[in-house]
Parts: C-alpha cells; structure tokens; sequence
C-alpha cells in the first residue's frame, strides 16, 4: 500500500442507498474512483445532442472546479 497518507471514505449516489467504501487520499479522488465505475464521458454525436435535446434534456454548465 501507497505510504501516501490516507483515509476511507463513505460514497453514496443522492438517489440511492448502496454506498461504497473507497480508500483514497482525498475525497475528489474517492468520487472519481466511484464515478468511473458507474459512469460514461463522452463527447456526443450530433445525432446524440439531437435526440436528447428534443427529449427534453437541457445542457448544464459545470460550475465547480476540475480536479
């Protein structure tokens, strides 16, 4: 094990109750772990942006820093 110190952290999604332990140095770090398990970034293809768009789904900014 890294001799970074570190810490375990309680992760869990707002709209459910399985939460994951994850052992990180810091909390960015515990959700990006988490995040990458369960989600997908991409950049759409304009078919994509079309069909979401006219389902409704609006585009929204990113107001906190990148880590």
């Amino acid at each position: 094990m890294s001799k970074t110190p570190s810490r375990i952290y309680i992760v869990t999604r707002k709209d459910a109750t399985n939460p994951r332990l994850v052992r990180a140095t810091s909390q960015p770090q515990a959700l990006r772990h988490v995040a990458l398990d369960e989600y997908n970034v991409d950049i759409p293809t304009q078919d994509e942006l079309i069909s979401a768009t006219t389902s409704g789904v609006t585009v929204e900014i990113a107001t906190t820093p990148d880590v």
